[in-house]
C-alpha cells in the first residue's frame, strides 16, 4: 500500500512538473507573439502616420499654389484698375466733387 502511494505521489508531482513546464512554455509563446504584434502595430502606426504626413504636406502645396496664383490674380486685377483710364478719370471727377462739396 506504501508503494502505491509514493508511486501516486511521484505521478502527481511529475504531472505538475509537466503542467509547470507546458504552462511555462504556452507563457513564453504568448509573450513572444504579444512582442510580435506590437512590433507589427508599430510599423503600422508609424505606416499610417507617413501616409498621412505625405497626404497633408501635398493638400498644403496645393492650397499654397491655390493661394498663390489667387493674390496673383487679386494684384494683376488691382494693377489693371489703376491702369484703366476711364475708372482713373472716374475717380478723379469723384475726387473733385467731393471736395467741392465742402
Amino acid at each position: 500500500m506504501d508503494a502505491v502511494i509514493t508511486r501516486i505521489i511521484e505521478i502527481e508531482k511529475q504531472s505538475a512538473m509537466d503542467i509547470e513546464r507546458a504552462e511555462d512554455t504556452y507563457r513564453k509563446n504568448i509573450e513572444a507573439h504579444h512582442h510580435t504584434l506590437d512590433g507589427e502595430k508599430e510599423i503600422a502606426h508609424a505606416d499610417i502616420i507617413s501616409t498621412e504626413n505625405t497626404r497633408l504636406a501635398e493638400a498644403l502645396r496645393v492650397l499654397n499654389n491655390q493661394t498663390e496664383e489667387t493674390s496673383l490674380a487679386s494684384a494683376r486685377d488691382y494693377e489693371m484698375r489703376f491702369h484703366d483710364p476711364t475708372l482713373v478719370e472716374a475717380i478723379k471727377k469723384r475726387i473733385v466733387a467731393i471736395l467741392l462739396m465742402q
